[in-house]
């Protein structure tokens, strides 16, 4: 599930969008799938991002599509943490577990 080419201030950055503690602007940039379809898929089960944009264009290099793929690669608890310190610690933590 994890890929090691995490990137981690990306990640804290969407950490920080999620739990309003960023600019309304990058706040507004992510949008969860439920507000997307409601179909039944993993991604709605976990509550994924959904990912904006076509991975084949330059589009793919930026924060709204890399960030969203990165959030959604991590295990939910760690998305879950009650503050931005836990939630760097359970990131070190998953990216530790994905180089043994």
């Amino acid at each position: 599930m994890y890929k090691q080419g995490l990137n981690m201030p990306d990640v804290f950055l969407m950490y920080k969008s999620k739990h309003d503690m960023a600019p309304e602007y990058l706040s507004s940039s992510f949008v969860p799938v439920t507000e997307v379809h409601s179909y039944n898929t993993p991604g709605v089960s976990r509550r994924d991002l959904f990912v904006t944009g076509d991975p084949r264009t330059a589009h793919k290099r930026t924060l709204g599509y890399l960030g969203a793929i990165d959030w959604n690669s991590l295990p939910v608890e760690t998305w879950q943490a009650p503050s931005l310190g836990k939630f760097k610690s359970k990131c070190v933590q998953v990216l530790l577990q994905s180089l043994f």
